[in-house]
């Protein structure tokens, strides 16, 4: 369970605040949270046919927006860069327009927007090098969340999150993909395309903490929010089959991606220094806990 509590970040019972992109899986994490604590969630959705370009978000009586809304996965978005950077920059300062009318402060979600690392661990003053559609137009975003909260003297939090998983997840990410495999009696051996990159994976719950912990800060904030430790895939799949008492045959297939980053790691002590937020949830922790709610 989580050591939130209404009063964090200035929430309190029966508040109202906005989450866009609260059918997402971060969303939906984030909007149990919040409801759990008897803060009051609208969550306009693209299911319930809210138009996150044409139409306005229900901000009657709403104290603050958490902006998850997105489109995303960097294949789709070399194909269709101009839908991207619509999306998550126009959709973006269309959402921060109606803060700054509404005297509503915000919360971003933003992205990884470093490419490969210069130096590790990665603080927010690592060059940026937005090297897909997807990341120029989160990166784009972002600019249109400081230059709101400059001239306009709003207080807006973008958050950079680094690998986030979680249960609930859907496959086509790397860690529910994997658990996946190792607990189908139908799967024999595991294939894997490469074992060696390494990424910082965030265990969702440390996400939604972080996005409460920064919410309501004056001016613009910028954070990065990863668990600071960086594993290869070869330690995820081995945490997978050690959490789940199972072991199978494991196939490295050395197929390296075309620009592949060998190794992230985020310094996350900014956050840390300014709002008292750190990772709780170890690599090991975060998949024994999806694997629990994939026994019930």
């Amino acid at each position: 369970m989580s050591d939130f509590s209404p009063q964090q970040g200035g929430l309190a019972v029966g508040d109202r605040v906005v989450v866009t992109g609260a059918s997402g899986f971060l969303g939906r994490h984030l909007v149990g949270r919040l409801r759990a604590a008897g803060v009051e969630v609208a969550t306009p959705s693209r299911g319930e046919g809210f138009d996150l370009l044409n139409d306005q978000l229900p901000l009657d009586g709403a104290t603050h927006v958490f902006h998850l809304a997105a489109e995303t996965g960097v294949p789709d978005s070399w194909q269709d860069p101009a839908r991207f950077h619509l999306v998550n920059t126009h959709g973006t300062v269309r959402v921060l327009d109606q803060c700054r009318r509404a005297g509503c402060a915000m919360t971003y979600v933003g992205a990884y927007i470093y490419g490969v690392p210069q130096h590790l661990p990665i603080d927010e003053t690592h060059p940026v090098n937005a090297n897909n559609p997807y990341a120029y137009s989160k990166w784009m975003g972002e600019q249109a969340c400081e230059w709101y909260a400059d001239m306009y003297s709003m207080g807006v939090t973008a958050i950079r999150l680094f690998n986030t998983y979680g249960p609930g997840q859907s496959n086509r990410f790397l860690i529910p993909r994997i658990v996946e495999q190792v607990i189908d009696p139908t799967v024999e051996r595991i294939e894997l395309m490469d074992l060696a990159p390494r990424r910082d994976y965030l265990y969702v719950d440390d996400a939604v903490d972080a996005l409460l912990a920064a919410r309501g800060l004056p001016g613009y904030r910028l954070y990065n929010v990863g668990s600071g430790v960086s594993h290869s895939i070869s330690d995820v799949l081995e945490s997978a089959m050690r959490q789940a008492g199972i072991r199978k045959e494991v196939v490295d297939l050395q197929q390296v991606r075309p620009n592949e980053i060998p190794d992230v790691r985020a310094d996350c002590s900014r956050i840390g220094r300014e709002c008292g937020w750190r990772p709780r949830f170890s690599l090991d922790e975060g998949i024994e806990r999806m694997l629990e709610e994939v026994r019930k």
